[in-house]
């Protein structure tokens, strides 16, 4: 098979190259790969670490081949999944695995190229909402109607912040605050402004933006937030925003949060996706959950 190995410096390169198709283990699926969505973190982790890897792990084809241990997919299923990263035999190829844990059936109407775009990030946005933070999830509604619970999404426009705007909304917490930029067209319509959402720019300047998230909350205080930005310092005015006993999800690893202005008793949680296939975060890695927490993410995934 044919397949793409990205190359980080001295600038930024790929070649084509030729290897073998990959041999699923025992709870592994094949995937006869026909679209492979990119993310930043495909060039900026080997960037980072100066290492040449197919660093693509999100995908959308059709079941070529199934481990010993799997009865739920079959040859020919429609299939989008999450390849493990860091690790060889990425999704820029013509064939690629992943375990069956991260492998989900496409539904009918849905095309392959949007479904290569949701694994990574919604698994991303469900870890950080309610692994993490404990949130209801669509999945597991509580017994009785959930009070008026806010959320502020920091890069709501992003396609992690619509990501987790959209779980948000499938569990029906709200008020959620909305930060996004010019990209609001995909936005607006997913926010119930009858149920305290709103969409504020973060254009105006960050005192101007805080006032307007203090104004849109009133009197109920805010104790869960994402930064699905993580970068120049983005989480800082997020976590000021924060009552005590707040948690706000952030996406980089880069960054070490230990800023001075960030509020005591407001916890930085570094969500970090590769948790689902490797059990655990890497030494080192800031700001990380619970063991106990981090144990079950595989099995939450």
């Amino acid at each position: 098979m044919l397949e793409v190995i990205v190359h980080p410096l001295p600038e930024l390169t790929t070649e084509i190259v030729e290897s073998p198709i990959p041999v699923p283990g025992p709870d592994d699926v094949l995937v006869k790969v026909e679209v492979a969505a990119s993310n930043v973190k495909d060039w900026l982790h080997l960037t980072t670490r100066n290492i040449s890897l197919n660093g693509g792990d999100d995908m959308a084809g059709t079941v070529f081949g199934l481990g010993e241990n799997l009865k739920e997919f079959a040859i020919g299923d429609r299939v989008a999944a999450f390849h493990p990263m860091f690790t060889p035999g990425g999704t820029y190829a013509e064939y690629a695995n992943a375990p069956r844990h991260t492998v989900f059936k496409i539904p009918e109407g849905v095309g392959f190229e949007e479904a290569s775009t949701i694994p990574l990030v919604i698994t991303t946005a469900a870890l950080s909402l309610f692994q993490i933070q404990g949130l209801p999830s669509p999945w597991s509604p509580p017994s009785s109607p959930l009070p008026p619970t806010p959320l502020i999404i920091y890069g709501a426009s992003s396609s992690l912040g619509s990501f987790a705007l959209k779980l948000a909304r499938a569990s029906n917490i709200h008020p959620i605050i909305a930060i996004a930029g010019s990209s609001t067209a995909t936005i607006t319509p997913l926010l119930t402004p009858s149920k305290g959402d709103i969409l504020i720019d973060y254009r105006i300047g960050i005192p101007a933006m805080q006032n307007a998230v203090r104004t849109a909350l009133g009197d109920l205080e805010a104790r869960h937030a994402i930064d699905a930005i993580s970068a120049n310092g983005s989480w800082v005015p997020i976590s000021q925003l924060l009552a005590q006993g707040g948690q706000l999800s952030v996406v980089s690893g880069a960054n070490a949060y230990e800023e001075d202005e960030i509020p005591r008793g407001v916890r930085v949680v570094y969500t970090f996706v590769g948790a689902v296939h490797e059990g655990g975060y890497r030494v080192g890695m800031p700001c990380q959950p619970g063991e106990e927490m981090v144990s079950g993410m595989k099995g939450f995934a």
